[in-house]
């Protein structure tokens, strides 16, 4: 394990140095980008990897969300860049035996490592840091707010595909993965869980 770093970097200056060889050029390289994104989150709350493992599994539904923002993309040499984002995310899900709704509003700070696989494609991966600004739960149809009541901040994995329709228009499929458990009750009875969501936005880049 402690070579895997190492060889891990070998071959990507082994795969930067191969694409740069090659005939043609990308259109996802040149200056730094300055963007827009806009597009759909859904997301799943699964209590079933938090802290303590409940003793009977938690069915949960998946839940649609809003995502919007900014990014800017700084070129590191002809196929690799590097993509920071400032996101609004609105994440969720529900316990199907209870009907508990979950609605979070966050503050999502991807940052993105960028390999041009082919001129029109490149795979994206990286962590993603997410600051709470707003939490609501709904029970029985009653909403309450429990912004205060629940863990602040979230850390995932993150990884996903690009492919650009245009030089500067572009379609982003990703998946995420929580990492830290995100704990709800806090003030009371505590209940964790831990995020996953998957991520479809159009990118147009300036």
């Amino acid at each position: 394990m402690k070579n895997a770093l190492p060889l891990f970097l070998v071959l990507c200056l082994a795969l930067d140095a191969s694409a740069q060889n090659t005939k043609g050029s990308s259109s996802l390289t040149g200056k730094i980008n300055f963007g827009v994104k806009v597009g759909l989150n859904a997301s799943n709350t699964d209590f079933n990897r938090g802290f303590p493992v409940p003793a009977v599994p938690v069915q949960t539904s998946w839940k649609a969300g809003f995502v919007a923002g900014f990014l800017l993309q700084v070129p590191l040499s002809q196929t690799f860049s590097l993509q920071q984002e400032y996101l609004y995310s609105q994440m969720g899900g529900k316990i199907n035996s209870s009907g508990t709704e979950y609605a979070f509003s966050y503050l999502s700070l991807p940052l993105l490592a960028k390999y041009a696989l082919f001129p029109r494609f490149a795979l994206l991966a990286g962590p993603q840091f997410d600051l709470l600004i707003q939490a609501n739960q709904r029970v029985n149809g009653i909403s309450s707010d429990v912004t205060h009541d629940t863990e602040e901040r979230s850390l995932g994995a993150t990884a996903g595909l690009e492919f650009y329709v245009l030089n500067n228009l572009s379609l982003t499929a990703r998946y995420v993965y929580g990492l830290n458990n995100i704990g709800t009750g806090q003030r009371s009875a505590v209940t964790e869980f831990k995020y996953e969501s998957v991520q479809f936005t159009t990118d147009i880049k300036f």
